[in-house]
């Protein structure tokens, strides 16, 4: 069970890297746009890989992505601020993915790279050293 773990563990990380590759290249409205979807690849690797993790590490089953925010609480693997942030986080790129706003993705943009990034990569750090 843990070599699928490990697995999911590569994919997020490869999802993480692609992102941070995004984010290093200079700003426009294509690497803005290229960055969200990263983004959003990103956090669906980060929410399936915990999904996993508590399913194998934790012997619970998890069906959405703040619920799986919370599991991670309640196993102090986050803390009630970090919750919080990903509990937004999720509420953000459930937006961007049904509704495409110029304000709100600029804003997602600014959010990626200032937070969520290192957010993201912080989770890819825990889940890593937990598997």
């Amino acid at each position: 069970m843990a070599q699928t773990l490990n697995l999911k563990i590569k994919e997020f990380s490869e999802a993480l890297s692609r992102l941070k590759e995004a984010l290093n290249q200079e700003k426009n409205e294509f690497i803005r746009d290229s960055i969200i979807k990263r983004f959003e690849f990103a956090f669906e690797l980060a929410w399936k890989t915990a999904k996993l993790y508590l399913r194998e590490q934790e012997g619970v089953d998890i069906f959405s992505p703040k619920d799986c925010w919370r599991e991670l609480r309640k196993n102090n693997l986050l803390t009630d601020e970090e919750t919080e942030i990903f509990l937004a986080m999720t509420d953000e790129r459930n937006s961007i993915v049904h509704t495409y706003d110029q304000k709100f993705s600029q804003a997602l943009e600014k959010k990626i790279r200032d937070d969520y990034y290192m957010r993201l990569n912080n989770l890819f750090k825990i889940l890593s050293a937990q598997a």
